[in-house]
């Protein structure tokens, strides 16, 4: 019986760890899309528009992704291959999957953690989380390092197609991306992941603290020092 309950106990402090990651992962993902225009390249003289006009469409590229009521990509002033089209409407889906993960996770992770606390098992996320963020580390060194090979394997994973290679002359809005672009979102959006996960580590360090300093105290008033 007493083996039954590590068991169970360590399997719920794994998958909160995990839930946590996801959680961080979702809740990452949205700041760094929303916060990408201060990155975004101006290029000279792209078609004689001005930064206002390039901002702007790059503007409704976001807006079309992260709202589900955005039903058609629109862009202003810059032109746009049909194919590009349909890569935005494949990242539109994962963007808004993960928006719906991201609304879905948190109340699952508050709630777990919360009977965490109230079991006194908080103490088994410890090692869970130390692992994480070993793995946090030597993953993302390992991305940031070799960029492009990681971009590439990325887009093999989640595409099924060969739309998310542009070609500037059709759809110029690319070069507003280049790669150093997405390697500076992948840098941010792996430092929000690891502040987050921080943040959660916190509370629990926080959480365990109060308890280990109340039953010391209650050990002392009884007698037991």
């Amino acid at each position: 019986m007493n083996g039954k309950f590590e068991f169970i106990q360590w399997g719920r402090a794994i998958l909160l760890t995990l839930l946590s990651l996801v959680v961080a992962i979702s809740i990452a993902l949205f700041i760094v899309i929303n916060i990408s225009p201060f990155f975004i390249t101006i290029p000279k003289h792209l078609l004689g528009l001005s930064a206002s006009e390039l901002m702007t469409d790059y503007g409704n590229v976001i807006k079309y992704i992260q709202l589900p009521t955005q039903r058609a990509l629109e862009l202003n002033y810059l032109p746009i291959a049909p194919s590009a089209v349909h890569h935005f409407k494949d990242v539109k889906h994962l963007i808004l999957l993960n928006e719906a993960v991201m609304v879905g996770s948190i109340p699952l992770l508050v709630f777990g953690l919360k009977k965490q606390k109230r079991q006194n098992q908080l103490w088994r996320l410890i090692l869970p989380f130390q692992m994480l963020f070993i793995l946090l580390l030597f993953s993302g060194f390992m991305g940031i390092t070799n960029f492009n090979a990681f971009f590439i394997k990325f887009h093999y994973f989640f595409f099924n197609n060969m739309d998310w290679l542009f070609d500037p002359r059709t759809t110029p809005i690319i070069l507003l991306m280049p790669e150093k672009f997405f390697t500076v979102l992948f840098g941010l959006w792996l430092g929000f992941t690891l502040i987050i996960l921080l943040l959660i580590w916190g509370w629990i360090k926080l959480m365990l603290s109060i308890f280990f300093n109340k039953t010391r105290t209650q050990c002392s008033n009884n007698g037991w020092d």
